[in-house]
């Protein structure tokens, strides 16, 4: 293990990319345990106690409580705005054993050994100290208990067909992940994440978000031009790194992307599980 847990950051500190905008909402509030969540249903029982650290608008947090009755699931954030509407589903569902806390992942609010899953997605990848997340989840972590981790991994992925415009609008979003501290191609390293902390590494697979369809196209479009209106443009023009309008344009042949019958695109992600020794 390096020195980073030395000096640590609290959640506050970081610059989170994608802010918290309508757009990244949406996309966040789209998963369901089903599909980007599917490797961990084997370890879900009745009677575990799971910590979801990062866990945005919860409906990830949400589908495991409801796939572990008698247990508990609990979601983590900095943010507490976002899960607002999930502890309203739970309360109109009658899911009684989700709870949702504000909290730093940098310096969870749990005693040790305390659950007998921490699972964590999207969160390595936008964080200055990944490891020292890592740790933090893995004191809490109960004897022979599970670490989920899901990342993306922004170097696996593919867009065809691209042009110079394509081609810069995806630089400016890979410069201002690496601008802001952060790992475009965490996923990658997940197994070397388990490994360092200690644990068994029980899996590592990879798996795709796939757009292939003009409808598919159209949607992913649709929500990568908001996100970039609503949060990424303001950045990079603080930064110097593009003229007014610029973002428009990019916008525009994002649009005729989508109705390129040649197009497609995919996104990488890598899941892994690991065992606490």
């Amino acid at each position: 293990m390096d020195n980073e847990t030395e000096s640590l950051p609290t959640a506050d500190s970081e610059n989170y990319t994608l802010g918290y905008g309508d757009g990244a909402m949406g996309w966040m509030k789209a998963r369901t345990v089903e599909k980007h969540g599917a490797f961990m249903l084997p370890w879900l029982k009745p009677g575990l106690q799971l910590l979801d650290c990062g866990c945005g608008p919860g409906s990830l947090t949400l589908g495991f409580a409801q796939r572990m009755p008698g247990g508990r699931a609990v979601g983590v954030d900095r943010e507490p705005s976002q899960f607002a509407e999930a502890q309203v589903y739970a309360a109109e569902h009658g899911v009684d054993n989700v709870e949702f806390l504000q909290g730093d992942v940098y310096q969870l609010p749990y005693a040790d050994a305390s659950f007998d899953i921490v699972f964590a997605s999207a969160v390595l990848g936008s964080l200055a100290r990944p490891y020292a997340v890592i740790e933090e989840m893995y004191r809490v972590l109960r004897p022979s208990g599970i670490i989920g981790l899901k990342e993306f991994d922004h170097q696996g992925d593919l867009f065809y067909p691209l042009n110079p415009v394509l081609e810069h609008s995806l630089e400016l979003y890979m410069r201002i992940r690496a601008h802001n501290g952060h790992e475009p191609a965490g996923g990658r390293r997940l197994k070397e994440f388990l490994h360092e902390v200690g644990c068994e590494v029980l899996s590592v697979d990879a798996s795709t978000d796939q757009r292939t369809t003009r409808e598919e196209l159209m949607a992913f479009v649709g929500l990568n031009n908001r996100l970039q209106s609503e949060v990424l443009e303001a950045q990079y023009l603080e930064l110097g790194w593009c003229q007014p309008g610029e973002i428009d344009e990019h916008a525009k042949a994002w649009e005729a992307f989508a109705r390129d019958p040649r197009a497609i695109s995919v996104s990488a992600w890598i899941q892994a599980v690991g065992r606490k020794l």
